[in-house]
């Protein structure tokens, strides 16, 4: 892996998930990692801080008109989908969306999520004029109203999210610690994230008049343990992929999106290492977590049988999990099947014997759990 931290993305604000940061969560930020930016990263920090000053007016009358609304919501039987990221979880997310009876976190709603009550509209004017069509990772449909996972809404409302640590990616390991496994971290830290984590789906929940809601944060298949105690109704839908695959298709992942969102660089063999390491304790938290789900609250299924036969699982998942008419679903589904069904995912050279014997070697269990050909 080379990642080349380039220039052309230093001022594009909407480059950018901390757009909507507010001030003490952004202040925190940059204090906790020492004010470590490097200087060719100086302009986009101080541009995003211009934002989040100019944010505050806003913020302020967002939550003085609409926090005891929010706070009324009730979130009622959460559908998450889980998943390491590159597993698939991105592609299930957007089928899922399409069936009216859910309502899920949009794009310009992650990205600004203090005020999307408020300038709602003009935000996603800004956006649908800024924001490219696909992702950099894959060339997956982007837009101001797709849905997207709700760790960059998390960046910006609270102190514990994984993507604090895309924005400084030498402290990854420790932000992985404490916001996605809750190691090494205090009941009050967790409390924090619990709490600012409801608040937010309380949120999303009263915008959309108290519909279902769909979620998705490959970070949160570390978090079920915590999620049930939040919402012990939640439903779970995990999605699983050859190891060897996730394990470039990450590669590829941080090569591409670190230049457009941090304010460090890093050294490559660091996020080598954290590949591996995150996956091997995210996905062992995740089998542990697991045994507290009765049967109707968790569907798993791999990628590779999703893509071959998606609407057959899907109906077995409506089906275990109880989630309504899937009849009626249906053809919403299939449109959403059917758009892209001419894309083609990336394609990766062979991996050498070295990263092979240390991909089985520390993540041989999930080989083993869910059945995947080693060599």
């Amino acid at each position: 892996m080379h990642i080349k931290f380039g220039s052309k993305n230093y001022f594009n604000l909407t480059s950018n998930t901390a757009f909507g940061i507010d001030l003490r969560t952004w202040l925190k930020l940059l204090a906790r990692n020492r004010f470590a930016i490097d200087i060719r990263f100086l302009p986009k920090v101080l541009f995003l801080t211009g934002n989040v000053v100019m944010n505050i007016p806003l913020q302020i009358y967002e939550r003085l008109k609409y926090n005891r609304k929010i706070k009324g919501a009730k979130v009622k039987s959460p559908l998450f989908i889980l998943g390491h990221p590159r597993s698939g979880t991105t592609y299930l997310l957007n089928v899922l969306s399409r069936d009216p009876q859910f309502a899920f976190c949009q794009t310009y709603e992650a990205l600004t999520p203090h005020i999307f009550l408020t300038t709602g509209a003009f935000t996603k004017k800004l956006l649908e004029k800024t924001m490219p069509a696909t992702r950099p990772q894959d060339n997956v449909k982007t837009g101001a109203d797709m849905p997207i996972e709700e760790e960059f809404a998390m960046g910006s409302i609270s102190d514990t999210s994984l993507a604090h640590g895309y924005y400084f990616p030498r402290s990854l390991k420790r932000v992985f610690d404490e916001a996605v496994v809750f190691e090494q971290n205090s009941p009050a830290k967790k409390l924090h994230w619990q709490q600012r984590f409801d608040y937010f789906l309380k949120k999303l929940t009263y915008k959309n008049n108290g519909k279902r809601l769909l979620l998705k944060s490959p970070a949160n298949t570390g978090r079920v343990k915590e999620i049930l105690e939040l919402y012990p109704d939640a439903k779970f839908i995990h999605i699983h992929r050859d190891p060897y695959l996730v394990y470039q298709s990450n590669v590829n992942l941080y090569e591409k999106i670190l230049p457009l969102l941090s304010f460090q660089t890093v050294d490559n063999q660091y996020v080598d290492d954290f590949i591996l390491y995150s996956y091997e304790k995210m996905n062992r938290k995740y089998l542990q977590d697991r045994n507290a789900l009765q049967k109707h609250q968790i569907y798993e299924v791999s990628y590779t049988d999703f893509v071959a036969a998606p609407m057959q699982q899907l109906e077995q998942a409506y089906s275990q999990l109880n989630l309504g008419d899937f009849t009626t679903a249906s053809p919403h589904l299939a449109e959403e099947i059917k758009s892209v069904k001419d894309y083609k995912t990336n394609r990766y050279s062979t991996l050498d014997p070295a990263t092979k014997a240390i991909i089985d070697r520390n993540w041989g269990f999930m080989f083993e759990e869910y059945g995947y050909k080693r060599g």
